[in-house]
């Protein structure tokens, strides 16, 4: 037995000691993702507290291309960033929302405690994975708690209810002991122990710096409050211009004189206007104007955001967490006979996070780092000299989110199917590593085509093909799609014709020769075709370019540019007219999930209301929440419709008789901006004022229909909350929400909301504006009048802007609509067509890539064909205006070898041998 073990001890370190191979991992070199992986990894729960401040950042370079004003202006949002983006804007709204709220509503109509933290809890809940945690802190003695009894204009020393995804194995309600990310904890950190977030040794607050303590005083104010006008509708819509210098002239005028110092201190200054219904279906005959401090304008160089470095959320999610600050703006102090002391200061801030190791990290080198923020994790992947890199969407932060594709002038080995994968790479060993991987050299370059010879051929789709061998009256497109070797034997710089010109002065035996050699070159390269089938193969080719082209998708496309350029036709058009096809729409549910996420957010935050609080409610220190007003969600949807650029409105719009603090049994409040880019300016309008009111609109039927009598609660989420509460004015301790805990209520998710197809909107006197756009609905549910049984409220509805949808043409299955697919014009036997992503509502967005086994075959550093180039050479080819068209040498060509060598020895033998063979004939 021992003699056994001894013999296999033996055997193995003989295999250590001379296997030369290294195993998987051991050839790759510590870098920065080791070092970061390393100090993720040294920190827990257990001891973050002993930890030095230091140990619980990390580099603000370990998160790559952070959504800013400047970027979404001058960049693309790509997929693996929209998530930052989100989190960027739910900071945004928020801020906007309490900044509004607290200057627009006397003390005891600002939102109350339980208000908050269910607003705060439906961030988390509606976010998914987008949304780690959310929260808004004041800064000290700053925030006037009017929902304590007789507690009136006095602050307390720090409040900051925060929320965020808890863990739920272990809970008593989850029967399952699963983790189901349903169930959000929330406290007032800033009350019972180490609640000092604004002290420097705290070591999570780096957000509270950002924007607070507020050093800068807005002394130059003569008003503080809110300063309110009245103009007519249709002069707010039309006279754009004018309306700005008449809204903010007294203003203007107060400023005049100041200096450019004292300009820069003040506030940012936002506007709505309010335009509400006097009765149903008719709104008043005046706007009321409103003025309000907020964040800054997004045309600010700061932005109305900023972001922290990665840090660990210590004590709370305990997990690794990178957030978003905005600034709440509001006059202090508020109720003092010293109005020279008050101003308008940031008094909280209004915080949104992400779980860091969700972010996907970008391990590819930047090309041009001019104005862009440096990349921790740059240079770190493991592509070849003979290869690119090129970052892939949802790996998060771990190695191998990248694809290796091949450098202009090299091409695929014949074994491999695409890009070389970066996970695959980073589990190779040293030797496979060594040698694979690699793209191969591509000889025999082509200049690019850039000279359209003349001719006197007209093209015909149904022209049916002359039988004759003369090139003069067959068509170009035909006689090179049959000898498609034959460009690569001319000089493609030529500005003349060689081959025609051959053809046309020769004699016939020289033509008979040449079209061998062509003949027999095609033969020699794709292993003798049977050259019936061959043309079988290019007839079908050119009967789809000549009857497939998309004669659906030329009519969509017209149908858009024509009335985005003339939206005053929009009035003499049907409903039908105005609306395009639902297979528009392919993709809108990936491409805008944001912007839906927005509106589930007021769906959750309206329905935890409606199924938690009662007003009826007493308790022995503070005061029952009261019911939701018109202000609060006038507040809600101003604040939504001013974080999100691509959004151009939102609004909230009840059933009939289901919002009870109102005068009109219908109660829509919907924001938009007048201005189709990014401002300060916003308009409210109630939906119910409009001609035809909101209840028969497609949309809220659609939802009605399917929730008002189906509203189970077993088709819905379920969510729990976990509250705590400050137990007194000091916050001394925390305890229990008082109405229950945990508390929980049904929610829709976003599968529960529906995508409606594009319609231009066009409203009367321009009340709205006149956009094509995509509506997304979702509805939302509170308990009866018996508070037993979940019923329908209303509806949650948001347009996004159609031009920011990416057209897909690329070829699809058959049981996918899509309205744009397969009307790419890459050539199906030589290349592939991929979607460009983030161009927009355009066509021609996309590259022709090659195949497996061919290669770009042009010298223009470059190695695919860009959909709008092939899209314009074959409308030339087909626009009968006597140029010839390169369309048909835009195609990949045979990789045949490395080497040219040869190539030229066969061409060369076989030009003798139909020499030889013409001589005798």
């Amino acid at each position: 037995m021992y003699g056994s073990l001894c013999i296999s001890f033996f055997l193995c370190l003989l295999l250590l000691l001379f296997d030369k191979n290294y195993c998987q991992f051991e050839w790759i070199t510590y870098d920065k993702i080791d070092e970061i992986m390393d100090r993720i990894n040294s920190v827990n729960r257990d001891n973050c507290f002993q930890k030095q401040p230091n140990e619980l950042v990390l580099p603000e370079e370990a998160v790559y291309q952070k959504p800013s004003i400047e970027l979404l202006r001058n960049d693309i949002i790509m997929k693996n960033r929209t998530q930052l983006l989100h989190v960027r804007n739910i900071a945004h709204r928020n801020a906007l929302l309490y900044s509004y709220l607290f200057q627009r509503l006397f003390d005891f109509e600002e939102p109350g405690l339980t208000y908050i933290l269910l607003h705060n809890a439906a961030d988390v809940t509606a976010g998914g994975s987008m949304i780690n945690g959310s929260g808004i802190f004041f800064d000290q003695d700053k925030y006037y708690p009017h929902w304590y009894k007789n507690f009136f204009n006095k602050t307390i020393p720090l409040f900051g209810p925060y929320a965020w995804r808890a863990d739920d194995f272990y809970d008593a309600f989850n029967w399952k002991n699963e983790w189901t990310n349903h169930t959000i904890q929330q406290e007032d950190i800033g009350a019972g122990g180490n609640h000092q977030y604004t002290s420097r040794y705290n070591r999570a607050n780096e957000w509270y710096y950002k924007w607070l303590p507020d050093s800068i005083q807005d002394d130059q104010e003569k008003e503080v409050h809110p300063y309110n006008v009245t103009m007519s509708p249709s002069f707010v819509a039309i006279n754009n211009d004018d309306k700005k210098e008449n809204n903010q002239g007294e203003i203007n005028d107060e400023k005049k004189n100041d200096t450019d110092d004292a300009n820069k201190k003040r506030k940012p200054v936002h506007t709505v206007q309010l335009l509400l219904a006097e009765r149903m279906y008719k709104l008043y005959d005046v706007t009321e104007t409103i003025e309000f401090y907020g964040p800054p304008h997004p045309e600010d160089p700061q932005g109305p955001t900023l972001w922290t470095r990665p840090y660990f959320d210590c004590g709370r999610s305990n997990k690794w967490i990178i957030s978003a600050v905005s600034p709440i703006v509001d006059i202090y102090p508020r109720h003092t006979t010293y109005r020279h002391f008050q101003s308008m200061r940031n008094l909280a801030v209004a915080v949104t996070n992400i779980d860091f190791i969700m972010m996907d990290i970008n391990q590819c080198s930047e090309i041009n780092q001019i104005n862009r923020k440096l990349n921790l994790f740059a240079g770190t992947n493991k592509c070849k000299p003979t290869t690119r890199c090129e970052p892939l969407f949802g790996f998060g932060f771990r190695r191998g989110g990248y694809q290796c594709l091949c450098q202009p002038g090299f091409r695929y080995p014949p074994y491999q199917d695409g890009p070389f994968k970066g996970y695959i790479i980073e589990k190779a060993t040293q030797e496979e590593y060594a040698n694979n991987f690699d793209c191969l050299k591509v000889e025999l370059y082509q200049q690019y085509p850039k000279y359209f010879y003349q001719s006197n051929i007209e093209l015909f789709a149904g022209r049916k093909r002359r039988s004759n061998d003369d090139l003069s009256n067959r068509s170009i497109y035909n006689n090179l799609s049959k000898n498609f070797i034959l460009p690569l034997l001319i000089d493609s710089v030529s500005k003349v014709n060689i081959i025609a010109t051959l053809l046309t002065s020769s004699s016939s035996l020289f033509k008979t020769s040449i079209h061998r050699i062509a003949s027999f070159s095609s033969k020699l390269f794709i292993g003798f075709v049977n050259n019936k089938h061959e043309d079988h193969i290019k007839k079908h080719r050119a009967k789809r370019f000549a009857y497939e082209y998309s004669t659906r998708v030329a009519s969509i496309m017209k149908h858009y540019d024509y009335l985005n350029y003339n939206p005053h036709i929009c009035e003499f058009m049907t409903e039908e007219e105005l609306s395009m096809p639902g297979d528009v729409l392919y993709d809108v549910d990936i491409q805008f999930e944001s912007q839906a996420r927005l509106a589930l957010t007021l769906s959750h935050f309206l329905s935890s209301f409606y199924q938690i609080v009662n007003p009826a409610e007493d308790f022995p220190l503070r005061k029952a929440e009261l019911d939701l007003t018109d202000e609060q969600l006038i507040g809600e949807v101003l604040a939504a419709a001013g974080s999100d650029y691509k959004v151009v409105g939102i609004g909230i719009f009840f059933d009939r008789g289901k919002f009870r603090n109102y005068r009109l049994p219908y109660f829509g409040p919907y924001a938009f901006r007048m201005e189709n880019d990014i401002s300060q300016n916003y308009t409210v309008i109630d939906w119910a004022g409009l001609p035809d009111g909101y209840e028969n609109e497609i949309w809220f039927r659609t939802m009605k229909t399917r929730w008002a009598t189906n509203a189970d609660r077993s088709e819905l989420t379920e969510y729990w909350l976990k509250l705590f509460i400050r137990a007194d004015y000091a916050g001394n301790a925390l305890v229990h929400h008082e109405s229950g805990f945990p508390l929980y209520f049904h929610a829709p998710e976003l599968k529960h909301g529906q995508w409606f197809p594009p319609t231009f909107q066009c409203s009367r006197n321009y009340a709205l504006p006149r956009q094509w756009i995509v509506t997304y609905a979702v509805p939302f549910f509170g308990l009866d009048v018996l508070g037993i049984n979940l019923e329908f409220k209303g509806v949650i509805r948001i347009d996004t802007y159609l031009r920011y949808l990416d057209i897909n043409q690329c070829s699809l299955p058959h049981y996918i609509p899509n309205a744009f697919k397969g009307s790419d014009r890459c050539d199906y036997q030589s290349t592939i067509c991929e979607p460009i992503f983030g161009r927009g509502f355009r066509l021609g967005k996309y590259k022709c890539r090659c195949r497996p086994g061919y290669e770009y075959p042009f010298i223009d550093q470059n190695d695919f064909f860009n959909g709008d180039v092939m899209d314009i050479q074959w409308n030339i080819l087909m626009s009968n205006n006597s140029r010839m068209s390169s369309f048909d040498q835009l195609k990949c060509r045979l990789a045949i070898a490395n080497s040219i060598r040869p190539i030229s020895f066969i061409l060369l033998l076989s030009i003798c041998v139909l020499f030889i063979n013409g001589k005798f004939y």
